[in-house]
């Protein structure tokens, strides 16, 4: 994670390469985590994300973007039932 933030604010990364980043940097925090503390932070952090996510979008985008992720989002959960 700190290298990623400091090739951000170096400006050295392009954004064509900030999704691999990501995904590394996801992989790499929910492989240290333990069920009880992946529980913990979707409960805390998607609905801080999802606020982030909608802030600045208009009601069209809005909707979009809600509709494409209770889609995702429920297929998701009912793979697990």
């Amino acid at each position: 994670m700190n290298k990623m933030m400091e090739k951000m604010m170096s400006a050295m990364m392009k954004p064509e390469d900030m999704p691999g980043m990501m995904n590394m940097m996801l992989d790499k925090m929910f492989s240290q985590m333990s069920g009880e503390d992946r529980i913990q932070f979707i409960s805390t952090m998607m609905p801080k994300c999802l606020d982030m996510i909608f802030a600045e979008l208009d009601a069209d985008a809005k909707e979009r973007v809600a509709r494409e992720f209770l889609g995702r989002m429920s297929r998701k959960l009912e793979d697990q039932l």
